[in-house]
């Protein structure tokens, strides 16, 4: 038996309480011994209580890390504090686009400034891929997701050493590139199941509706149009809505359409829960090289896994590991350790893979 001071953000289900636990007001809210579920987890954080004692025995996934391990990232108070803020950047985003909407004249610059705010608050953008991951909605709507690819698309151009002129305009490129939606039925938008061919073809009119709400937005270069318009374009002349091949595809559409991808997958969806970075990482790798632009894709693919060093990972064997290493040809498969026990995830036959990123 173990007892551990854990971060209540990486409470499980099945974990044992150690002893009561109270809130900022004295009030009891679990008695010790008690065995966690999700309502009560979920109880927890709306008290903010932000450790708890638990008691582990080998068999908790848990027991093999060292409270000295766990990554300053899971602090649930500064979770709490991303959460926020995130929440208040979304309201802003909601805002801009219903005065668009209205046909109302939006500035350029304030709508960079919605998510350049987020970012300059962090030392590296790695920590902000790291909360983008650990203080996820439960649903994800179009003013999460375009302010999340907002952010992803200026982390991408930092790794892309663009100038800062260029990051403010990718800050408004990434938030606006979704604007199209707001004239697509919700219905579509928020469908469970598989749209039908006309649904689709209804859907992807987003793009060209974007591209021509955009004459409301102050300033608004080609670049952030054309980000609008071309963020579902594929280099080999797959996307739509043109059809365009890699030379007629600006830089700036190309960082949206990676941004874009990886936000969805990694967002809960109406028809599919979210898929852990890793698998993302392992779909962009396997199945989207000559559809992206190569140059980009490379560059995102590396920096975004190394965000994840130290993070706290799931197997699908159960085991809880500490990414340790990289492996650069294979990016999705690093090294890990569990305990003293390190495993190189790529030469491990396929039979382990990371599951969820805790």
């Amino acid at each position: 038996m173990k007892v551990m001071n854990l971060p209540s953000s990486i409470l499980k289900p099945g974990m044992t309480v150690y002893e009561d636990i109270y809130n900022s007001l004295g009030v009891l809210i679990l008695n010790k011994d008690t065995v966690l579920d999700q309502w009560q987890i979920e109880k927890i954080h709306a008290n903010n209580v932000d450790k708890v004692r638990v008691r582990l025995t080998k068999d908790d996934t848990f027991y093999a890390v060292q409270e000295e391990d766990i990554p300053s990232a899971y602090d649930s108070s500064k979770i709490r504090a991303f959460k926020k803020k995130h929440t208040a950047k979304v309201n802003e985003t909601t805002h801009i686009f219903k005065e668009i909407e209205r046909g109302t004249v939006v500035d350029t610059k304030a709508v960079s400034r919605i998510s350049r705010h987020i970012i300059n608050e962090f030392s590296t953008v790695g920590e902000v891929i790291n909360y983008l991951h650990l203080a996820r909605p439960l649903d994800d709507n179009t003013y999460s997701h375009s302010l999340n690819v907002s952010l992803i698309s200026i982390i991408i151009a930092k790794w892309l050493e663009l100038s800062d002129k260029e990051i403010d305009e990718i800050a408004a490129a990434g938030l606006l590139h979704d604007i199209g939606k707001i004239k697509i039925p919700e219905r579509l938008l928020q469908k469970p199941g598989k749209l039908t061919k006309s649904e689709l073809e209804v859907v992807k009119k987003h793009t060209i509706m974007g591209y021509m709400m955009m004459d409301n937005i102050i300033d608004a270069t080609d670049d952030m149009k054309y980000s609008a318009l071309m963020h579902h374009e594929k280099i080999d002349g797959s996307g739509y809505p043109i059809g365009a091949l890699a030379d007629r595809i600006p830089l700036f559409p190309k960082i949206v359409a990676i941004a874009d991808i990886y936000d969805a997958m990694t967002s809960n969806r109406p028809y599919r829960n979210r898929m852990c970075p890793f698998e993302v990482i392992k779909n962009f790798e396997m199945q989207t090289f000559g559809k992206l632009d190569a140059k980009v894709l490379t560059v995102f693919l590396k920096n975004i896994a190394n965000s994840y060093v130290n993070d706290l990972v799931e197997l699908n064997s159960g085991e809880m590991c500490e990414i340790v290493f990289i492996n650069p040809n294979r990016v999705w498969q690093p090294i890990v350790r569990s305990g003293t026990n390190y495993i190189d995830l790529s030469r491990d036959n396929d039979k382990r893979y990371i599951k969820a990123i805790i």
